[in-house]
């Protein structure tokens, strides 16, 4: 799905609001929301999409930390479990990136980034 800057943006407005998103990840779509229409935007963005990239989990990350004593210990026996079927579910229909809400906008943001950064 093709995005424009607006659409871009509201994914990354997605991103920074996901429950899941890591705090150096946030902090960095917000620094870039703030930046929006200045001289510090387009920096503002290579750096989000730098931080993207380090950050956003594939299928298979997910499922071994869902699976490991880390992740049971993170989210509970049986919220760690259903995480996994879930995942392995949406592997089995072809996903490629972690399923949480912050991995899947960072991916469409990552898909579509040369709507700002052009």
């Amino acid at each position: 799905m093709a995005l424009d800057r607006s659409g871009v943006i509201a994914q990354i407005e997605k991103l920074s609001a996901a429950p899941s998103v890591y705090a150096g990840l946030k902090e960095k779509a917000e620094t870039f929301l703030g930046a929006l229409d200045t001289p510090r935007e387009k920096p503002a963005y290579l750096a989000l999409i730098e931080e993207i990239k380090s950050d956003v989990l594939t299928i298979d990350q997910l499922i071994g930390f869902t699976e490991s004593p880390e992740g049971v210990a993170v989210f509970g026996a049986a919220k760690a479990s259903g995480l996994t079927t879930a995942a392995k579910k949406a592997k089995s229909q072809g996903e490629t990136t972690c399923i949480c809400p912050a991995c899947q906008a960072g991916k469409v943001i990552l898909e579509n980034q040369a709507a700002i950064a052009s």
